[in-house]
């Protein structure tokens, strides 16, 4: 016989003829864990929510700590005032707790706004449930 032989190999995979297919099995396998698990798209949504965290930030930061301090005062987050049980004196910052609250709900009201504008929650609608809003 004159023709070339084939060499089994085996691995953890199997019985297979040529080790390029351990290769091929691997990569396969890795890509449909990918596709299967939506990798690609909770690398893209991340990616995409940090970018809205620094846009929220900088909202925030630009318009709404201004609008709030001109409505109750500059120094809202040092506003506390003072429990003294016994001879022990402790301080309670009620400003920074209503800055943060007012804080979480305008950016709740603009994310809000932003989803309505750009009409983002009706992207993964059927298309009858769109027709009937």
């Amino acid at each position: 016989m004159t023709g070339k032989t084939t060499h089994r190999k085996q691995s953890a995979i199997g019985t297979l003829d040529e080790p390029d297919d351990v290769v091929r099995k691997q990569v396969d396998g890795f890509i449909h864990f990918i596709r299967e698990k939506a990798v690609v798209g909770l690398a893209i949504g991340f990616i995409i929510g940090q970018q809205a965290q620094g846009f929220i930030k900088q909202l925030v930061d630009s318009f709404l700590t201004p609008v709030i301090n001109a409505l109750v005062g500059s120094n809202l987050q040092e506003r506390k005032f003072a429990l003294v049980p016994g001879s022990a004196e402790t301080n309670i910052l009620w400003g920074k707790f209503v800055y943060i609250a007012i804080n979480f709900l305008l950016v709740l009201f603009a994310i809000y706004v932003i989803i309505k504008l750009f009409k983002l929650d009706k992207l993964d609608l059927p298309k009858e449930a769109k027709k009937k809003k």
